[in-house]
Parts: structure tokens; C-alpha cells; sequence
């Protein structure tokens, strides 16, 4: 039944252009559009690209930090809470509750988000991979190239993994919330506050705020181990506590839908 759920939800999304393209879109598109306007200014004012050696692979995965943006992370959730909050505002989960599976109306919507919030990281990747291409055919000087490894594709891999767990763990924490309160406000401010005081504590405890289990600490240990050489045990509590929190939030949001009397909603 979930080959059916699927393509329907995909297909509600994709009738939605707005809400596609503020809530998972926009992002992607404004980081690879401000890399350009950079490199392009310093083009202009210096004549060539000054980046000298590039690894092209290495410069992609980097550029999938933009998954612990604060401000992502708004625009995000706004995307995944309306996927799940328009079944609530239009009282339309009364005509699917009855022919299908809770869990499968819960997975499904689930699964579209994350698919859409996968598809943002791609973008952003090739994006920089396209502009670094770019840029190489544009310098003028000769000092600089640009480096291909398979060792940098791996790299890539594995930070495109950390982006979409951390992503995985925004959506499974909107999801509870618009399950729970049947508000898309509710979701979108807790999961914008919850970045934004993750940035707060770390100003003010400095990094003693590392030892929090909290989702952007746990991503940003993997990345530092990953792309800086960071501590191994770090990244591996850190890949702990973002699986422990996507399975308790996705366990609680099925949980609490499983519950809820929809038969009028």
C-alpha cells in the first residue's frame, strides 16, 4: 500500500510549488546563488580566480554544512510541516484513515520529505561542483587547478550521509510536533528554536556545550572528524545520538498518530 501512498503524496507536493520551493528548495538554491555572487565579485575586482588548488569533491562536501544552518533549518521545517499539518487544516485525514494503514500515511509523508530534503543536498553539491568548474575555465592564471580523487568522493559520500541524517532528524522532530499540537507554528518555531539555542549554549558554554546530546553538536562532531580531522570517539557518540534521535522522534510522531481520532479531522 505504500507504492500507492507514495506517488500521491509526491504528487500533492509537486501541485504545491510554493510550498516546494520556500520549504525545500530555496535553501539549496540560495547557497550554490551567494558562492556565485563571492566568486564572481572576486573575479570581477581581481581579474581571476584566486582559490588556487581546488578539490573538487572535498570543496561539494564541505558545502553540505549548510544542513546545520539555523536559518535552513526554519525554512526546512516550514517545507515538512506543511506536508503533514494540510491534512489537518483542510480535515481531509478522515478520507484516508479508513483505507490505509496509520503507519503507512505517516511513513509515506515522512518518506516525500525526506526525499525532497535529499534532492536539496544534491543540488547544493552539484551546484558547487558545476560553479568550482566554472570558475576553473574562467581564471586567467595558470597556478591553479583542480583535483579529483576517489578518496575526495568518499568524503563526499560520507558528508552527504551527516547532512541527510541530520535533515532525517529535523523532519522526524517537525512531524511529532505537528502530530502532536496539529499546528504548523508550533513546529516551525520549536525546531527553528531548538537551532538557534543549540548556537546559543555553545557562545555561552564554549565547548563544554559538545557534551549536550543534541542533534547539531552530534552532526557537527561527525563533520569535524570527517572533513578536519576531529576526534573519532566524538564522531561516534555524535552518529549515536542523531540515530537515538530519529528513532525515538519517528517512533513518538507514529506513536502519537497512531492515537489520534482522525475519523472527523
Amino acid at each position: 500500500m505504500m507504492g500507492t501512498l507514495i506517488p500521491t503524496e509526491m504528487l500533492k507536493l509537486v501541485r504545491q510549488p510554493a510550498i516546494l520551493f520556500w520549504g525545500f528548495l530555496v535553501v539549496p538554491l540560495v547557497a550554490v546563488l551567494l558562492k556565485l555572487v563571492i566568486e564572481g565579485f572576486f573575479i570581477i575586482r581581481m581579474g581571476h580566480w584566486g582559490a588556487g588548488e581546488v578539490d573538487l569533491f572535498l570543496s561539494a562536501a564541505r558545502s553540505l554544512s549548510l544542513s546545520g544552518n539555523s536559518l535552513g533549518h526554519l525554512l526546512f521545517a516550514l517545507g515538512v510541516a506543511s506536508v503533514f499539518f494540510l491534512e489537518y487544516r483542510y480535515s481531509t485525514w478522515r478520507l484516508l484513515v479508513p483505507r490505509h494503514a496509520r503507519f503507512e500515511l505517516y511513513g509515506a509523508k515522512l518518506f516525500v520529505c525526506l526525499v525532497w530534503l535529499a534532492l536539496g543536498l544534491l543540488v547544493v553539491a552539484l551546484g558547487d561542483v558545476a560553479l568550482n568548474l566554472l570558475f576553473s575555465l574562467l581564471k586567467v592564471q595558470p597556478e591553479g587547478a583542480l583535483l579529483v580523487s576517489v578518496g575526495s568522493f568518499s568524503l563526499l559520500l560520507a558528508a552527504a550521509g551527516i547532512a541527510f541524517l541530520e535533515l532525517a532528524v529535523l523532519a522526524s522532530l517537525v512531524a511529532l510536533i505537528v502530530v502532536v499540537f496539529r499546528s504548523m507554528i508550533a513546529a516551525v518555531l520549536s525546531a527553528f528554536l531548538l537551532a538557534i539555542g543549540s548556537s546559543l549554549l555553545q557562545l555561552y558554554l564554549g565547548t563544554d556545550a559538545d557534551r549536550l546530546p543534541l542533534p547539531s553538536y552530534a552532526a557537527q562532531a561527525l563533520r569535524d572528524w570527517l572533513l578536519a580531522g576531529g576526534s573519532p570517539v566524538s564522531a561516534m557518540l555524535g552518529f549515536a545520538v542523531l540515530v537515538g534521535w530519529l528513532v525515538i522522534l519517528t517512533a513518538l510522531g507514529l506513536g502519537v498518530f497512531s492515537r489520534q481520532q482522525l475519523a472527523v479531522e
